[in-house]
Protein backbone atom coordinates (compact mmCIF):
# COMPACT_ATOMS: atom_id res chain seq x y z
CA UNK A 1 0.00 0.00 0.00
CA UNK A 2 1.47 3.64 -1.21
CA UNK A 3 0.80 6.20 1.12
CA UNK A 4 -0.43 9.33 -0.08
CA UNK A 5 1.11 12.23 0.83
CA UNK A 6 -0.90 14.90 -1.49
CA UNK A 7 -4.35 14.36 0.44
CA UNK A 8 -1.82 15.78 4.02
CA UNK A 9 -0.70 18.27 1.57
CA UNK A 10 -4.61 19.14 0.73
CA UNK A 11 -5.26 18.99 4.10
CA UNK A 12 -2.69 21.46 5.06
CA UNK A 13 -4.02 24.00 2.49
CA UNK A 14 -7.08 23.47 3.78
CA UNK A 15 -5.73 24.61 7.07
CA UNK A 16 -3.65 27.41 5.99
CA UNK A 17 -7.06 28.64 3.96
CA UNK A 18 -8.76 28.71 7.09
CA UNK A 19 -5.94 30.23 9.32
CA UNK A 20 -6.06 33.06 6.88
CA UNK A 21 -9.89 33.70 6.34
CA UNK A 22 -9.46 33.68 10.97
CA UNK A 23 -6.66 36.65 10.36
CA UNK A 24 -8.73 38.74 7.86
CA UNK A 25 -11.71 39.39 10.00
CA UNK A 26 -9.46 41.25 12.15
CA UNK A 27 -6.55 42.62 9.83
CA UNK A 28 -8.45 44.13 7.16
CA UNK A 29 -5.82 47.06 5.69
CA UNK A 30 -4.02 47.95 2.91
CA UNK A 31 -0.88 45.76 3.44
CA UNK A 32 -3.32 42.38 4.53
CA UNK A 33 -5.42 42.43 0.83
CA UNK A 34 -1.90 42.41 -0.75
CA UNK A 35 -0.74 39.64 1.38
CA UNK A 36 -4.18 37.46 0.28
CA UNK A 37 -4.00 38.81 -3.46
CA UNK A 38 -0.38 37.99 -3.80
CA UNK A 39 1.67 36.20 -1.75
CA UNK A 40 -1.40 33.53 -0.06
CA UNK A 41 -2.46 33.16 -3.56
CA UNK A 42 0.57 32.42 -5.01
CA UNK A 43 1.30 30.11 -2.67
CA UNK A 44 -1.76 28.40 -2.37
CA UNK A 45 -1.73 28.38 -6.28
CA UNK A 46 1.94 27.05 -6.93
CA UNK A 47 1.11 24.41 -3.90
CA UNK A 48 -2.26 23.05 -5.71
CA UNK A 49 -0.29 22.36 -8.68
CA UNK A 50 2.71 20.96 -7.16
CA UNK A 51 -0.28 18.15 -4.95
CA UNK A 52 -1.85 17.52 -8.58
CA UNK A 53 1.48 16.36 -10.11
CA UNK A 54 2.10 14.75 -6.91
CA UNK A 55 -1.57 12.80 -7.52
CA UNK A 56 -0.87 12.31 -11.06
CA UNK A 57 2.50 10.15 -9.99
CA UNK A 58 1.16 8.35 -6.82
CA UNK A 59 -1.50 6.90 -9.30
CA UNK A 60 1.08 6.13 -11.96
CA UNK A 61 3.05 4.37 -8.61
CA UNK A 62 -0.02 2.93 -7.39
CA UNK A 63 -0.80 1.59 -10.92
CA UNK A 64 2.76 0.32 -11.71
CA UNK A 65 2.78 -1.25 -8.13
CA UNK A 66 -0.37 -3.27 -9.10
CA UNK A 67 0.86 -4.03 -12.69
CA UNK A 68 3.80 -5.86 -10.90
CA UNK A 69 2.02 -7.70 -8.83
CA UNK A 70 1.17 -10.50 -10.35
Amino acid sequence: MIIRPEQDGDQQLRLLADAWDQAAEHWRDGPARQFGENQLTSVLDESRTYLEALRKLMDTLEAAERETQG
